[in-house]
């Protein structure tokens, strides 16, 4: 269905200040969390209304549509369904187990290009969505024994070969924390990071494409 022609001195509406949201930071993921799925598409227009465009509005709407194109939406599969519905509930099912012992994990593989990054980072932001309201509702101030900052889900993304320093390391950077120096100490700082911040879920990216 076609849409109705911007005004000739509307705002752009694909601009956006500033750098990308970086989601290996937890400022950056919730940037990101609060912002996907906003972008507004170019409209559909017809050939004559095309034309009938001043020449900046023209140029203006053919940029949009290359905005469109390269910030084209997350496409639902059967595949993806399943994935996500998986994971969101088995997130779930970690954030509500109280008791010692082991989480169950999901590991995704496949290809490149085929959605995996962000089929996994939107079932996590979806679940964030329904535990922060959760959180807030059972303890609205900041949890006795961990920060005021709270990260119930921490992304990082891990280079080619990478070492369980690296991973360490990647994870500490999440919460912008220092790296000790040796490996002991690097573990010990991820895991009381993760406990202080209140994490549920910890979202590893790596790939072993040489």
């Amino acid at each position: 269905m076609d849409q109705t022609m911007p005004d000739e001195h509307a705002v752009v509406p694909f601009l956006r200040a500033g750098p990308p949201p970086d989601r290996t930071r937890w400022e950056g993921w919730q940037q990101w969390r609060k912002i996907r799925g906003t972008f507004v598409p170019a409209p559909r227009l017809t050939s004559a209304d095309y034309q009938s465009l001043s020449l900046r509005r023209r140029a203006l709407h053919d940029l949009h549509r290359t905005a469109t194109h390269v910030n084209m939406r997350l496409q639902e599969t059967p595949m993806s369904a399943r994935v996500a519905n998986l994971m969101r509930g088995r997130l779930q099912n970690n954030a509500v187990k109280f008791m010692p012992g082991t989480r169950d994990g999901l590991m995704i593989n496949g290809g490149g290009f085929q959605g995996k990054t962000e089929t996994a980072c939107d079932a996590a932001a979806s679940f964030e969505d329904v535990w922060r309201e959760v959180h807030h509702q059972l303890l609205p101030a900041p949890m006795p024994g961990t920060r005021d900052v709270f990260v119930p889900v921490a992304y990082c993304r891990l280079p080619v070969r990478a070492t369980p320093k690296g991973l360490c390391k990647a994870i500490l950077n999440v919460y912008g924390n220092p790296h000790p120096g040796t490996l002991d100490d690097l573990v010990r700082a991820v895991r009381d990071a993760i406990r202080d911040h209140h994490t549920t879920a910890l979202l590893i990216d790596f790939t072993d494409r040489p």
